[in-house]
């Protein structure tokens, strides 16, 4: 079952005295329930002439209410970026600061459901710069790809991630320690400490993707790799990845959902890498 269809936002056109292009950028999204009866992740993206946000966030499992926390968690960082756009370390983190106090407002006015936490994974972009950064709180990750190979992601706050099992289990190892054993989510506690990356220089045929455990869960970073170096399109990555997640989608218990963001021309770029 899926919630959501792939989604693209046009590159801006255009330029205004002064400033240069904005730097292209092309998205695509997906989001589907797996095994589960309802579907507690959670994506959104602003794209303007000037700057953009890309949000994804999981509900965290075993407490009600985390499709609602998740949602909230989107919303209220979208619209914090959007109010006053700026990749300084200090209005990123007020976007999850923003987005913990929503969550953590919504407990105390719903009883029921005053253990909803969620993740949080966002990636913010000033095209006037061409620089980006991001961060995130939990096990929802970001995977940076530059000629397409992965130049970085994002490490988990998870007592998997922290005791080097993740990186095991990648290699064919058992894991030691449960996957969603995480010690930050949104909701969790009064404050929401994220980790923030340092702003990077972007480059044409850059390309990033958002997601949920569900999904590296069941996707490997080569098979990340081998399909970004097959695709025409953020469209057609995702639909490469949607598959190769789809074919294990009997063993998936999870919501999976991706988000891909491309900036300039992967295709071009990342065929010239490879040959």
């Amino acid at each position: 079952m899926h919630d959501a269809v792939p989604k693209t936002a046009q590159p801006a056109q255009g330029v205004q005295a002064g400033r240069s292009f904005a730097v292209p950028i092309s998205t695509s999204q997906f989001s589907c329930v797996g095994e589960r009866s309802g579907n507690q992740d959670a994506i959104g993206y602003h794209l303007d002439e000037r700057n953009a946000c890309f949000v994804v966030s999981d509900g965290v499992g075993g407490n009600a209410g985390g499709e609602l926390a998740s949602r909230i968690a989107v919303d209220t960082a979208l619209n914090t970026f959007v109010d006053s756009p700026s990749l300084a370390a200090d209005s990123l983190q007020r976007c999850v600061t923003s987005a913990n106090d929503a969550i953590l407002a919504k407990q105390r006015e719903l009883t029921d459901q005053s253990r909803m936490s969620a993740t949080f994974v966002s990636l913010f972009v000033d095209r006037d710069t061409n620089q980006a950064c991001w961060a995130h709180v939990g096990d929802s990750r970001l995977y940076w790809f530059r000629r397409g190979a992965l130049m970085q992601r994002t490490e988990d706050h998870s007592l998997s991630e922290r005791s080097g099992d993740a990186a095991a289990s990648q290699h064919g190892g058992e894991r030691l320690v449960k996957t969603n054993l995480l010690y930050r989510a949104l909701g969790a506690r009064a404050t929401a400490e994220a980790t923030l990356a340092t702003p990077q220089r972007l480059a044409d045929g850059d390309a990033f993707l958002l997601c949920t455990d569900g999904l590296w869960q069941l996707i490997s970073q080569p098979v990340m790799e081998r399909s970004l170096q097959l695709a025409d399109s953020a469209e057609e990555w995702l639909a490469l990845l949607r598959r190769a997640a789809e074919a294990k989608a009997d063993a998936a218990r999870d919501n999976y959902s991706a988000l891909a963001v491309w900036v300039g021309f992967p295709q071009q770029v990342t065929l010239a890498g490879a040959v």
